[in-house]
Formats: C-alpha cells, sequence, structure tokens
C-alpha cells in the first residue's frame, strides 16, 4: 500500500517555531507527531522512545522555523528526504 503524505501537516511543522517542539514524519502513516521537549507524560514518553528508536526507517526529523513555508518548501523537503 502506498502511503500519502500529509503535505499540510508537513508544511505546518516546517514553519512550527516553538522549540520544545520536534516535529516528525511517520513514513508509515503518512502524518507528522511531534514530540514535547520536557513533557514527563506518559504517552509524550512513549511516543519519543518510539521515534528514537525508529528514526530514520520509520521517522523523520522536520526542522522548523521556515514561517514562510509553502508547498514549495515542503516538495523541497520531501526531495531531500528521498521521499
Amino acid at each position: 500500500m502506498t502511503v500519502i503524505y500529509d503535505r499540510e501537516e508537513i508544511r505546518a511543522a516546517l514553519a512550527l517555531t516553538d522549540p520544545a517542539v520536534s516535529s516528525f514524519l511517520d513514513l508509515q502513516t503518512g502524518r507528522v507527531v511531534r514530540i514535547t521537549e520536557g513533557d514527563q507524560g506518559a504517552p509524550n514518553q512513549e511516543l519519543s522512545a518510539l521515534v528514537m528508536e525508529s528514526y530514520g526507517d520509520r521517522f523523520r526529523y522536520i526542522p522548523g522555523g521556515n514561517t514562510s513555508a509553502d508547498d514549495a518548501a515542503v516538495s523541497a523537503w520531501l526531495e531531500n528526504e528521498g521521499l
């Protein structure tokens, strides 16, 4: 089954400016997951462990900070990731 990446979620992750939040694309679902640094809650810690265990194979980091991220930025990021 081919996964369709949620381009709007990727665009929002590229535009994210909160340094406490890290975004990752889940290659199995096509959705973006977010981990909040310093959040000791069980759901956040479990997600963080899953991302770190599967980083590169299942999850790809999406750097934020591009407040003007658009569809071209999403396409460039996907291409740079080999997706």
